[in-house]
């Protein structure tokens, strides 16, 4: 008799088992044909029978995120919780419920969702974002396209590629056809080069446009011909000749370097400065038995200063005399852009601009000069600590905004007053971009070790107006080991707003486990604004010990804080 029921109870729990397989089977063939809302109704019903069933209620999480349901799919998940040892061993429903809240992003109405939900989605690194970044690229605000363009080169698919083709066609903003021509440059695209040479060439279009597409031209040209190049060189339309010049710097053709020669006297100022800057970077001494200085010496008096500037550098870094002499007559210059500029070459000049750079340091009066000088001077541990004071002294007194000039010369940039305007989708914009120069510069007083650095680097992090952002978060020196200690010993500070900055620049430059104990503790009661850039500090860390945390702020009224959270979850899972 106990034979017969022990038979009996091993045959009905393996037919209770047979049972729950079947109905998660009939679950997931809803899902995988899209019938996404029968797939719920079947799970639901499926718990009528079996309602402590794991494998079910796991399958009806599936199918509550798939639909987009993403609040039910957050309470099943607490359902879930308690059952749950390892979260890494669930990996799987994590990422799910971290993609429900995603997807669920990309169709909002707010535009700035949309866009979180866009950096969100790209940051993962994931295949899952790639759809979404198509309909980005396709969405009716011109801001998310463009951003969306630009995000898309890191997932280098063919898809992007198909898309970006079409769009050059249909595209009217000009920023974002901008944003496409730079795209198709980072992705290869070397079906559009004549497209791209054809826009050069066309008068109707816009500089910004043509600029652009040379330089996409320059990322696709390293298997140009001698020939080709020299018919580049050749051309009437002088942004064409300009490219030529640009293609023999960009992959180094020292064989062709003489080709450079005629375009030093070509009637375009931009022409003329490409071909300077061309030769400087392959750091050729003599062309055709000339030596450089008899090559440039009439670029030293052209009439554009932008010329001049670029034609002392080169001779500068080649030891000719009269590189040091044209580039101090522009240090004495009454113009302050031309002093700037000029005192950003010496910088990068490297060890042949140290002397003039010393020398001129107490001479000139303008400070962004000085500080421009000082840099060059620490970056060749060359006289560190006057150019170390002279930094201290410039930051503690300037309180005006500062950037890096990127755009007056392509080999220089120098430090100036910023000019920097408001952009939609960042916030006090111009305010961050200063916060990362000024970063910038405790970082190369901290790589020399600067007595001071400590306390520059608290008052710097107790100003008001911090607006750091893990999209902005890439100027400090990566890998800088004594600015991350630094920075690091401040966590304990008794003031709760320099941990809290500290634990910032730990988490979104260093990506420093040591800053997630304090930015969590520093969360419940931050404003939104911050909130979302500890939350951007924890997916830079990417720490796993982060995942509770963080999927306790999936439950979060705020939507935008869901989806940041759902991004860093889906990053601490993988990294």
């Amino acid at each position: 008799m106990m034979r017969h029921l022990i038979f009996l109870l091993l045959f009905s729990s393996v037919s209770f088992a047979l049972t729950e397989e079947k109905l998660e089977k009939r679950i997931y063939s809803h899902l995988l044909i899209g019938d996404d809302l029968q797939a719920i109704q079947e799970a639901k019903k499926a718990l009528e029978s079996f309602p402590n069933s794991l494998i079910l209620h796991k399958a009806l999480l599936y199918a509550l995120c798939q639909f987009g349901s993403e609040m039910q799919a957050w309470d099943q998940w607490c359902y879930l919780c308690p059952s749950i040892q390892d979260y890494k061993k669930e990996r799987h429903l994590i990422e799910m419920l971290s993609w429900s809240a995603l997807n669920k992003g990309q169709s909002a109405t707010q535009i700035s969702v949309r866009f979180n939900t866009l950096i969100g989605a790209a940051l993962t690194k994931d295949s899952k974002a790639i759809p979404m970044l198509l309909k980005g690229m396709r969405d009716s605000n011109a801001l998310l396209r463009s951003s969306a363009i630009k995000l898309c080169t890191q997932f280098k698919d063919e898809i992007f590629k198909e898309e970006l083709i079409a769009l050059l066609k249909r595209e009217k903003v000009w920023y974002v056809r901008l944003e496409a021509i730079r795209a198709i440059g980072a992705l290869r695209i070397y079906e559009l080069i004549e497209p791209l040479q054809a826009m050069i060439e066309d008068p109707c279009s816009l500089m910004e446009e043509k600029t652009a597409a040379m330089i996409a031209i320059v990322e696709m040209s390293h298997q140009i011909s001698r020939q080709k190049l020299e018919g580049l060189i050749t051309q009437s339309r002088s942004l064409l000749r300009q490219l030529g010049a640009e293609v023999i710097a960009r992959f180094a053709r020292t064989q062709d370097s003489d080709l450079l020669l005629q375009l030093l006297h070509d009637s375009s100022a931009d022409v003329r400065i490409s071909a300077l800057n061309a030769l400087a970077l392959l750091r050729v001494k003599r062309i055709e038995k000339k030596s450089m200085y008899k090559l440039v010496e009439a670029c030293l008096k052209d009439s554009s200063p932008l010329v001049a500037i670029t034609a002392g550098y080169l001779l500068l870094i080649n030891q000719e005399k009269a590189g040091e002499t044209t580039l101090g007559y522009w240090l004495q210059s009454e113009n302050l852009k031309w002093q700037r500029l000029a005192a950003a070459a010496i910088a990068a000049s490297g060890r042949f601009g140290v002397d003039l750079a010393f020398r001129s340091i107490h001479k000139v009066k303008d400070p962004y000069v000085r500080l421009n000088l000082c840099i060059g001077l620490i970056g060749q541990r060359a006289h560190t600590t006057i150019a170390s004071d002279t930094i201290f002294s410039i930051m503690s007194q300037e309180s005006g905004l500062w950037m890096w000039d990127k755009q007056t010369h392509s080999l220089f940039s120098p430090i100036i007053p910023s000019d920097v305007t408001h952009i939609e989708t960042i916030p006090n914009y111009p305010q961050m971009v200063d916060q990362l120069v000024r970063l910038d510069i405790l970082s190369i007083l901290h790589f020399v070790q600067y007595p001071k650095a400590l306390q520059l680097t608290k008052d710097f992090l107790q100003k008001k107006n911090w607006n750091l952002t893990a999209a902005a978060a890439v100027l400090l020196q990566e890998g800088d080991e004594k600015a991350s200690e630094l920075v690091g010993s401040l966590l304990d500070d008794p003031d709760e707003k320099v941990r809290m900055q500290a634990a910032l620049v730990l988490g979104l430059m260093y990506r420093d486990p040591v800053a997630v104990d304090v930015l969590q503790k520093i969360y419940p009661n931050a404003d939104q604004r911050i909130k979302i850039t500890i939350l951007e500090a924890l997916a830079q860390i990417g720490d796993a010990g982060s995942i509770p945390f963080l999927l306790e702020i999936l439950k979060e009224p705020f939507q935008t804080l869901r989806i940041v959270a759902a991004s860093a979850l889906i990053q601490c899972l993988y990294r």
